[in-house]
Parts: structure tokens; C-alpha cells; sequence
């Protein structure tokens, strides 16, 4: 052996001699922030400090759904002359990784592709499908190094986005079912990578909330963090979020080791936190805890970077729209037939009309409770009070029967609220005592033209109902989801707020008594 190759292997001896031996390693979680930015102040400013005192071994993740739910969000997705507010936030700090939430797909490609370019993070969802290419849409995982340690984390999505989400918002995309795809790559990354800590960075829910799902159901489960944890080895933290609740807790999985789980919540209401210990030869040492932030002072430089996006909301959203003549309450919705819902009524219908469809029935529902609107002019603001989500217009073809099944289920699901549809166009009475299956009593059209359980009727809902959210399809008219996609007659491509700003406009002055087409007896 020469003497240069000597002294490479000494050398190489000597330098794994002085790397570390352990480590320690903390990880902060935000999730569902729903562009609450201007409540972020309070996490902007510890995260920022946990940034200064612990520099890179500090990981910070978001896990999604941040492109919707604010005015000023709304409007910096339209403006294409600025950085989107959710990049500058996620640049701010910055964050190591975010996961795409199903709220972020539902801006639209346009919107997601564009946010996604400008930031400096990488966007993890393995189980989104480039339908070209078959491979991986997003980026499925990312490998850092800490002192000599391979930190893996693996982003996932829940595949019933595609319940939520039309088809022309997610073009040339597959979703793939979660569970599938996690034993996939848990699997690719433990044989590839060999990761010291193999971290899952979810947007699906903790458990879901209709059980015993068949193993072969082709989008799985909607919520499957827990499953997850408890049936596929490799893990050793999950953060997830989807569905709104804080949590920190351990479960064990198959192998009797370990799996923590976390949740920060939503809307900035804290995060979540994970401090590990990393030793060579052995499994690492988890703590785990949230962090509220309510107390905490605010960042004034997040507060002032904030400011501009401010500045172009409060200008749009100050635009006055129409008159409302009388003070109104989304709650009254539990009493009968009430303006709240009978406006969107009257704006679907006529909606869907001037585009050249005709629908004989609508179905809507209160989209918050506890809202009240007062009489007089109403601005831009208002209807997101009235209407805060970004959902399109469908009209779908059901027969007389599935109507009736239809609001059967509705009135069955009162909670949450924006599960309790309504009907217009036909004239039906609710008898409180009955069961559901004999609560609903249909007397006829609105038009005095008779009610037929036979006949197909063409019926305009909002996008999220149409593509099966609330379960009103499933499990009350009992339609499969591909049973749905061939009931599909019309879809608005612009978003129902914007429809309902505009026929509101048109109108000028607002109604004042409600189309009582429903009693409850």
C-alpha cells in the first residue's frame, strides 16, 4: 500500500472519529393557517427567535391549506403582479418543507403552480400523480443532514381531495390512495436512505370519521394518520393537520415501537413541537408538546412585510356591492325557509339560467353559523361573511326520489352547518318527531306543476356538494363516486363568490322576505 493511500484512510479514520456522535434536533409544525396571516404575528416572532438561537438545527414544516380562507389571501391569488402572500410568509423564516393541503389544490393549478415556483422550500406530496409522466407531481421526499444525521421527511396528501375539487382545477393530476402510498415510500427511503429519523409531514386527519372503511376502497381513508402510525413500521413522528384539532400523543406501531403524532390546530392558533435526541446505533429519544401562542408578543417586521397585502384587500373588499333591506342571520336556517339561504337560492337559479341551463331545483346551506349581516349597504366583505368558501357552481341530474333522499340526509346532518341544506323551486314541509327517511313530505314544484318521484330533475348545488362533500350523494342518495361524475350535467368555471358578488350587483337592492318553499311542522 503506498504511503498517499495510507494517509487517505487515516485521514478518512480520523475525521469519522470527530464527527458527532449525537445531536439534538427540534422540529416546529404549522398547518391550516387558511391565510390567517394576520394572526400569525405571535408564531412569526417565537419562530423567528427559536431560528436565532438554534440556526439549522431548528426544522420547520408547514403542512398545507394555506392558499384559502382570507379576503387578502383571495385577492393576492388573483394578483399576478406580486409575490403570492403564502411564498413570502413560507420565505419569511424560511421553512425547510411544506406539504400540499387540499385547500392549496383547490386555488387551482394556475394559483398552486405559480406559489410553488416562488418559494425557496421544496413542496412534498408523494402520493400526487403526474398523470403524464406517472411519477410524482411534487417533490415526495427530502433527506437533511445535521451533524452527520439523515433527517428524512416524507409529504402526503388525503386523495379525497378529488371529492372536493373539479377536475379543471387539477388538470393532468392523479391522487393516490395514502395508506398505499406511505408503505411505499417508507419503504423506498428506509432501503435507499437509511434516515436516523424518518418523519411523515401529512395533510389527512387523525382518524376517520366513518370507520371500518373496506381495505380495497380505492381512495382509502380521508383522515389516516392514526392508521398509519399503528399499521406501517418506520416512522418515528407524524405531523399531520386536515382536520382542525391540536394533538400530541404516542402510539405504538406494529413493532411495538414508538410513533408520535402531532397537530398545531389551525388558523395560528400555536404549533407543534417535537425535540429530538439523536444518538449513532440507537433509536432516537422524542419529546413532544404544543405550543400556544395567544400570550406571545407580535413581530412587527412580519407585521410590516403583512402590511401591503393588507392594504389591497381592505381597497377590495370595501367595495360596495347592493342595498339589503332587512338585518339577517345565517342561524335562522334551523327555523324554515329564511333569507340567509334563500338569496344563494335565488342566485343559483338565476345563475345558471343566464349561462343557458335551466335548473328546476336548488340546494344550499348556511356556510357559518352564528353570522349575522346588517341591513344596509353591503360590501365585497360581506359576502366572504356570507359566503366564505371558493366553491363553483354544478348542476346535477336527480330524480325525484334522490331529491327527497337528499334532504333526508340534510336535515339528519344539521351539524355542521354547512352540511344543513335546504331546497327552492319545490315546495316541501319537515316533520321534526319523524325519523330520517319520513321527515320529508314533498307537496310539489314552486311553480304549481306537479312533483314527480319518477322524473329526472335538473338540480344546481355548489361544487363541494357536487363532487360529494357533506356525503349528501353517498351516503344519502347512495350514488358511488363514479355514479356522481356521470350525474354531472354543468359546472360554472368561475368561483360561486364571485358569481354571487356579481348577481347581487346586478340586483341593486336585495330581497326582503324569503321564498318560504319549506316549513318545519
Amino acid at each position: 500500500m503506498n504511503t498517499k493511500h495510507t494517509l487517505m484512510i487515516a485521514l478518512t479514520a480520523l475525521l469519522a472519529s470527530c464527527a458527532p456522535k449525537e445531536t439534538s434536533i427540534t422540529l416546529i409544525e404549522t398547518t391550516d393557517t387558511h391565510g390567517r396571516y394576520d394572526e400569525f404575528a405571535n408564531d412569526a416572532l417565537v419562530l423567528r427567535q427559536m431560528k436565532a438561537e438554534l440556526g439549522d438545527h431548528l426544522i420547520l414544516l408547514d403542512n398545507g391549506d394555506d392558499l384559502q380562507g382570507t379576503v387578502f389571501q383571495y385577492c393576492s391569488n388573483q394578483d399576478a403582479e406580486h409575490p403570492n402572500l403564502v411564498s413570502e410568509v413560507l420565505n419569511y423564516f424560511p421553512y425547510d418543507a411544506v406539504c400540499v393541503g387540499n385547500h392549496d389544490i383547490e386555488a387551482g393549478r394556475k394559483v398552486f403552480d405559480r406559489v410553488y415556483s416562488e418559494v425557496k422550500m421544496p413542496v412534498l406530496a408523494a402520493n400526487v400523480i403526474d398523470e403524464t409522466t406517472g411519477e410524482p407531481y411534487f417533490t415526495p421526499y427530502i433527506i437533511m443532514g445535521r451533524d452527520g444525521f439523515k433527517i428524512a421527511v416524507l409529504g402526503l396528501l388525503t386523495p379525497y381531495v378529488v371529492t372536493w375539487v373539479p377536475d379543471r382545477l387539477r388538470p393532468g393530476l392523479r391522487f393516490e390512495q395514502l395508506e398505499a402510498a406511505a408503505e411505499k415510500w417508507v419503504k423506498t427511503i428506509q432501503e435507499k436512505e437509511h434516515p436516523d429519523l424518518l418523519v411523515g409531514l401529512f395533510h389527512s386527519g387523525f382518524e376517520p370519521q366513518v370507520q371500518n372503511l373496506p381495505p380495497d376502497h380505492p381512495l382509502g381513508r380521508e383522515n389516516a394518520t392514526k392508521w398509519v402510525a399503528e399499521n406501517i413500521p418506520g416512522f418515528d413522528i407524524i405531523f399531520y393537520g386536515h382536520d382542525h384539532r391540536a394533538r400530541a400523543e404516542k402510539l405504538t406501531n406494529p413493532n411495538g415501537q414508538p410513533v408520535y403524532v402531532l397537530n398545531s390546530g389551525n388558523r395560528a392558533q400555536g404549533l407543534a413541537k417535537a425535540e429530538v435526541a439523536l444518538k449513532k446505533g440507537q433509536k432516537p429519544t422524542i419529546s413532544i408538546e404544543l405550543m400556544p401562542t395567544d400570550d406571545e408578543e407580535k413581530d412587527e417586521a412580519f407585521l410590516a412585510m403583512l402590511q401591503p397585502y393588507l392594504d389591497r384587500a381592505e381597497e377590495y373588499q370595501k367595495r360596495e356591492v347592493a342595498e339589503l333591506p332587512v338585518t339577517i342571520h345565517s342561524d335562522d336556517a334551523f327555523k324554515g325557509s329564511c333569507l340567509w339561504v334563500d338569496e344563494i337560492h335565488r342566485c343559483q337559479l338565476e345563475t345558471v339560467e343566464a349561462e343557458g341551463v335551466h335548473a328546476d331545483i336548488s340546494m344550499a346551506a348556511p356556510l357559518s353559523g352564528g353570522k349575522t349581516l346588517e341591513a344596509g349597504r353591503l360590501t365585497v366583505q360581506d359576502f366572504f361573511t356570507w359566503y366564505p368558501f371558493e366553491n363553483a357552481l354544478a348542476v346535477m341530474a336527480l330524480t325525484g326520489k334522490e331529491v327527497k333522499a337528499f334532504l333526508e340526509y340534510a336535515y339528519e346532518m344539521k351539524s355542521p352547518i354547512y352540511n344543513f341544506d335546504s331546497g327552492a323551486g319545490i315546495i316541501y314541509e319537515v316533520t321534526d318527531k319523524n325519523p330520517m327517511g319520513e321527515r320529508i313530505k314533498i307537496i310539489g314544484m314552486a311553480d304549481g306543476t306537479p312533483f314527480d318521484m319518477e322524473k329526472t330533475y335538473n338540480v344546481v348545488m355548489n361544487s363541494y356538494r357536487s363532487m360529494g362533500g357533506g356525503n349528501h350523494l353517498i351516503n344519502g342518495v347512495g350514488w358511488t363516486q363514479e355514479d356522481i361524475k356521470n350525474h354531472v350535467v354543468w359546472q360554472s368555471d368561475r368561483d360561486l363568490r364571485s358569481l354571487f358578488i356579481d348577481w347581487a350587483a346586478k340586483k341593486g337592492l336585495l330581497d326582503d322576505k324569503p321564498l318560504n318553499h319549506w316549513i318545519i311542522k
